[in-house]
């Protein structure tokens, strides 16, 4: 295949380099030479060559071509892609990419004219790179000796070295062979689908990719009406008048993406770029291009921009959940602060200690007592006695419904905790029932004071405070030191 297409393209790089106007290869000629080219030999055989230069540039092999002196004339997209150096940086300098001897052995050995020849390449960056350069003459002078040579490279070592043998040489006659085939066989190199759209007649030739393409036979499409009816009905207007403004601006570039219905009724998805070709008054002639087929990319494309969706859609989802869990953290926290404000009321609701007097402090006791609540009640009781200094504690029993030996013992263990912070313990509401369970505990009653009622047990305790206060000044001054007197007094 790749001897194919070296025969194919000597013919059309020879016809660039005439013309060009010179006898020593030059730039391979443009699309607008090339179309001068085919006004100036119209018929199909020259017109296939000038399309065929045209194509050089997009073959999916490296393409290059030097002059005798090694000089590079022409250099194309592929050959840049594989070593690194754009057409800018080579063309008109000696070939950078090969060695000499690599070089000098195309015009020393002509009779290994379009053989495989194994050689290492060198890229841009240093790196080195196993290459197949066949080469082909594709000018010569005066005198027959070869003054051009176009090499096409391929990664990999498929070719032989030099030496290793006899090379075969291909037949004469394949130089020979119809256009139409050369042309055939470079097209099906190229993956794009290669079209020429003949303005004047309407007539489109189309490469066999577009076959495979549109899954059409050849005969359906050869004229534009076709591509203009299977184009999809959204892209329509954009896909022909982007062609037919490029037409009527003078443009020499023209390019779409749209979609074309193919033969099982789906769509391909294509980008087409052309290039626009008039005569030397600017006339149109034809538009020459290449459409590549975008499907799987764009459906790969959807399936991305589809999946960012989703996850923008999660993603928003997932911060509605976060804010509502937020939320619903917030509200807990709430409910938590303000359970705790509801137990520390029970709390200070289960041990109400309340000072009526100065130093004269009541503990109204109702409900159950237990040994959580005792605790409770004891460690509150003590807390205030220190605070205020208060000199009487009573503890009032009226709305204790029900006792037994444990409530009665917590009640005793309360009023011997208090005296020992010096606090005299009094007791009012003591019902027969209590009274009855202290008998039976044996408890120690010597000292407590009690009483019927707590109106009795207020007005004991504070007037009782009220003669300590009094007299504390003058039993300080009677000891001559300032302060409380040592111990509580007698109250009884």
């Amino acid at each position: 295949m790749q001897d194919t297409i070296v025969l194919g393209l000597r013919r059309a790089c020879d016809a660039r380099c005439r013309g060009a106007g010179s006898s020593t290869p030059e730039r391979l000629m443009t699309t607008e030479q090339a179309a001068d080219l085919s006004v100036l030999h119209p018929d199909r055989s020259r017109w296939n060559d000038a399309r065929l230069a045209v194509m050089a540039d997009v073959a999916p092999v490296a393409m290059i071509v030097c002059d005798r002196e090694g000089v590079v004339r022409f250099w194309n997209r592929e050959a840049s892609r594989l070593f690194g150096w754009t057409e800018a940086e080579v063309l008109g300098r000696e070939l950078p990419c090969l060695r000499r001897g690599d070089v000098e052995v195309w015009w020393e050995r002509p009779g290994d004219e379009g053989t495989p020849l194994a050689a290492q390449g060198v890229r841009k960056d240093g790196s080195r790179v196993d290459v197949t350069v066949t080469p082909a003459v594709v000018e010569r002078d005066v005198s027959g000796a070869a003054a051009g040579v176009m090499a096409v490279i391929t990664e990999g070592r498929d070719g032989r070295r030099v030496g290793d043998g006899a090379a075969e040489q291909p037949g004469a006659s394949e130089a020979l062979r119809e256009s139409e085939e050369r042309f055939r066989l470079v097209t099906l190199a190229v993956q794009e689908a290669i079209y020429d759209y003949d303005v004047v007649t309407g007539a489109v030739w189309r490469s066999d990719s577009f076959e495979k393409i549109s899954g059409a036979p050849k005969e359906l499409y050869a004229d534009a009406s076709w591509w203009r009816e299977h184009i999809h009905p959204d892209d329509v207007n954009n896909a022909t008048e982007a062609l037919e403004a490029a037409m009527r601006s003078g443009a020499s570039t023209w390019t779409a993406e749209y979609r074309l219905r193919r033969s099982s009724g789906d769509y391909a998805v294509l980008i087409d770029h052309g290039v626009i070709v008039r005569d030397a008054s600017g006339a149109l002639l034809r538009v020459v291009g290449a459409a590549s087929d975008v499907t799987e990319q764009r459906r790969l494309e959807a399936q991305v921009q589809e999946s960012m969706i989703r996850l923008k859609a999660a993603a928003e989802e997932l911060e509605v959940q976060n804010q509502r869990l937020e939320s619903e953290i917030i509200e807990r926290m709430r409910s938590e602060e303000s359970l705790r404000a509801r137990n520390e009321a029970i709390r200070l609701m289960s041990a109400p200690v309340v000072q009526v007097w100065d130093h004269v402090l009541a503990l109204p006791l109702i409900g159950t007592i237990d040994d959580v609540r005792a605790s409770r009640i004891t460690e509150t009781l003590l807390d205030e006695v220190v605070r205020t200094q208060a000199r009487f504690s009573i503890m009032d029993l009226t709305g204790i419904e029900s006792v037994d030996l444990a409530t009665t013992k917590h009640l005793l263990d309360m009023m011997r905790a208090v005296k020992l912070l010096g606090t005299r313990g009094v007791v009012s509401g003591i019902s027969p029932q209590i009274a009855a369970t202290m008998t039976e505990l044996g408890a120690e009653t010597q000292g407590l004071v009690t009483f019927g009622t707590l109106k009795d047990a207020l007005r004991y305790a504070i007037h009782a405070a009220t003669r300590a206060a009094a007299a504390a000044p003058r039993a300080a001054a009677a000891i001559g030191a300032p302060g409380r007197a040592e111990g509580p007094p007698n109250w009884r």
